[in-house]
């Protein structure tokens, strides 16, 4: 199978890096304080696409670099709102929002993601860009500002969906509907990081590390597995157990399940070996085609 060259993808608003199994993202917009426009956006889309694809990766560390101004200034609004209302319209229902198209692109990855929050956050800098990965670690000085209500538009990048699931209903209502600036130690975001570090600097080291546990002791496939059964469940208890038996039995029957009960037994790291492409179909949403119905009698 023939992988990515990241630097030959011809990226100017991000740079990637491979360090073993780790990919790390970085927003390489300093000058325009990171702001959310232009080639960013596809280019944010692009690379989580490979990065899913890539079985050489294992875990996503998305970052800024730490003397940027902001990890995410937000929308670049230099030219009013002519990111959200650019562009000729089919219907009420025929505009995307970029904020969400990245929030998917992310959300959808099947490794494990990280963002790693070395500055301020500004709008769609918190929503599409910290919400959708699976840890978050932030700087304990970051001004985090969720602004939508007090600029006259709707909360974006899938965040009215992210956010009630990730921190409950009564705390996405206090950051969306007060357009509030909060600290990452506020109560209301209380649940939402990993870690909180002391200093800019401290965040990326920290995260990198948790990244390269990870991916040095995690299978590849239990991780796409078990990231599809905590967001995509089945409507009662009785049709989770049967999605989440099926998950068991197809792991435990594959090359990893075996190494996980051998390296145990032998009291040794784990080797694991089974990749997404040639264990897993790209992009089959097998949620939605197992059958869960079922009998009482058989349960």
């Amino acid at each position: 199978m023939s992988y990515p060259d990241y630097g030959a993808q011809g990226y100017t608003s991000i740079l990637v890096t491979l360090d073993g199994a780790v990919a790390v993202v970085t927003i390489n917009r300093a000058k325009e304080r990171n702001t959310f426009s232009g080639s960013f956006i596809p280019e944010i889309i692009a690379v989580f696409d490979l990065l899913d694809r890539d079985d050489r990766v294992r875990v996503v560390v998305f970052t800024a670099e730490s003397t940027a101004p902001a990890y995410c200034s937000g929308a670049d609004l230099t030219g009013g709102w002519s990111i959200i209302t650019g562009g000729n319209l089919e219907g009420p229902q025929a505009y995307r929002d970029a904020g969400g198209q990245v929030s998917l692109a992310i959300f959808r990855c099947r490794k494990i993601t990280i963002a790693a929050v070395n500055g301020h956050a500004v709008g769609v800098g918190i929503t599409g860009l910290q919400l959708p990965f699976d840890f978050r670690f932030v700087w304990a000085g970051a001004k985090l500002a969720f602004p939508f209500v007090r600029r006259g538009i709707s909360a974006e990048a899938a965040s009215s969906w992210l956010l009630p699931r990730l921190l409950g209903h009564s705390k996405a209502t206090a950051l969306l509907l007060t357009g509030g600036t909060f600290n990452p130690d506020s109560p209301y975001l209380q649940g939402l990081y990993h870690q909180i570090l002391p200093t800019r600097e401290e965040v990326f080291p920290a995260a990198f590390a948790f990244a390269k546990d990870l991916a040095e002791n995690t299978s590849q496939t239990s991780v796409a597995w078990t990231k599809a059964l905590l967001w995509h469940p089945a409507d009662s208890i009785e049709e989770q157990h049967i999605i989440d038996s099926r998950g068991n039995r197809e792991l435990a029957g594959a090359a990893d399940g075996a190494e996980g009960a051998k390296a145990f037994k032998e009291k040794r790291p784990v080797k694991f070996t089974d990749t997404l492409s040639e264990n897993l179909s790209n992009y089959v949403p097998w949620w939605k085609e197992i059958d869960v119905r079922y009998r009482k009698a058989k349960l």
